[in-house]
């Protein structure tokens, strides 16, 4: 494979994840932990839109509520990053094989 052909099929890698980033960022995922105590919904981009709390929850104990909504986000936020990592996987491929750590 020559150079021009190479940055040629980089181009069009570029602008496919450019679109896939747009696309994952209008996207929403939702989580929970504690048994569905606490749910959160969490856009591609990683910003929090809505927050549930059961309403056991709420009058019973408040240590336990800081626990479970730190667990829910982290849990949202690692949803979001492996569903963002496997579709820049399947995306890219074994077309960068070349160049491991790449993403």
């Amino acid at each position: 494979m020559n150079i021009q052909g190479l940055m040629q099929q980089a181009q069009k890698m570029q602008k496919r994840m450019a679109a896939l980033e747009a696309e994952f960022k209008t996207e929403t995922f939702n989580t929970e932990a504690g048994g569905g105590a606490v749910k959160v919904t969490m856009t591609g981009d990683m910003k929090i839109t809505n927050i549930e709390f059961s309403k056991d929850l709420l009058s019973d104990d408040p240590e336990m509520l800081t626990d479970l909504f730190t667990a829910a986000v982290n849990q949202s936020i690692e949803t979001v990053r492996k569903e963002k990592e496997s579709r820049l996987s399947k995306l890219v491929g074994n077309k960068i094989n070349g160049f491991p750590g790449l993403f």
